[in-house]
């Protein structure tokens, strides 16, 4: 038997754009994609069954979700309808590859927040799938296609570094950034990230923001090593945000309190709704956090570091 006690981290988004609608429906991405140290604290153990057996999944759950997220999961856990959860999804898919039966139970403490933009269930089974693949004979292509098929941000979750992503998330180019000191606010509502795609297809053919994004830069990757986010934050966006601060405007007054408090970077993560800021050291992190959090008396707000 195996036991593993892992933490799956939730992401941050440094600028995103969707440059074009693909031809199979779904949306092209260009960003870069930090693993930042918050998340959901899981326990996985894994046990072989004898031969003849059929393999099994069983799920625990605790849910620290606050707000209507708390329901949302709750709907999804083993108190409400299991078959929708991602974690049992993804076992009942990986199954079949199994090279001998097996009994996995996860344990999961859940805090990370669905429609925030930040990773959540995604990598949930990112990290459910590192430690099964080698129950499997799936090379290292075909387990990135596996992941990709549960959702398109689970292939980064199959490994821990920051990453330049693009096609719809499963094009990976390892890159290495400078240490950082940030605060996620995580809202009492979400965005639909279905939702947001479909705002987006009157832009889609808009060339904003291609030229950054055809490559990364020297210019930007010198910045993402040594930490220069005044550089980055003039030229790496997320085309979301305009459709965001629209919808909910609040999120415009958020980004604007955190440059007031000090960031030196602001940003929504993803499609939103979480969106967060990088200050220039962890004491100036932590002397705005109170600011932004009296400010802000209904955002929920967690630091973090990469």
């Amino acid at each position: 038997m195996v036991l593993l006690q892992t933490i799956a981290h939730a992401k941050i988004n440094i600028g995103l754009m969707i440059p074009y609608k693909r031809e199979d429906g779904l949306h092209e991405i260009r960003s870069v994609f930090v693993p930042i140290d918050f998340g959901d604290p899981m326990e996985i153990q894994i046990k072989s069954l004898p031969k003849g057996s059929v393999s099994r999944f069983v799920f625990h759950s605790t849910n620290h979700l606050q707000g209507y997220r708390h329901s949302l999961f709750e709907a999804v856990s083993e108190r409400g309808d299991l078959s929708q959860n991602i974690l049992t999804k993804t076992f009942h898919k990986l199954k079949p590859y199994f090279q001998e039966a097996l009994e996995i139970k996860v344990q999961i403490q859940k805090h990370l927040p669905p429609e925030g933009g930040i990773g959540g269930g995604s990598s949930n089974a990112g990290v459910l799938l590192q430690h099964l693949f080698p129950y499997t004979n799936l090379s290292r292509g075909e387990q990135i296609q596996f992941a990709k098929s549960i959702g398109a941000d689970v292939p980064f979750f199959l490994q821990s570094s920051a990453c330049f992503v693009t096609g719809i998330g499963e094009v990976m180019e390892p890159i290495r950034l400078a240490k950082g000191f940030g605060i996620l606010a995580i809202p009492p509502f979400g965005l639909s990230t279905g939702s947001m795609y479909a705002s987006l297809q009157k832009s889609l053919q808009k060339p904003y923001g291609s030229e950054v994004w055809k490559s990364l830069t020297e210019d930007l990757i010198r910045s993402l090593h040594v930490g220069d986010w005044v550089y980055l934050q003039n030229r790496l966006e997320n085309e979301f945000e305009k459709i965001a601060f629209q919808t909910q405007p609040l999120l415009k007054e958020l980004k604007l309190g955190f440059f007031e408090s000090g960031a030196i970077f602001a940003s929504l993560s993803g499609s939103g709704s979480c969106l967060y800021g990088i200050y220039p050291t962890e004491g100036k992190r932590n002397e705005a956090l109170p600011n932004v959090s009296l400010r802000f008396p209904k955002m929920e707000f967690r630091t973090f570091s990469f």
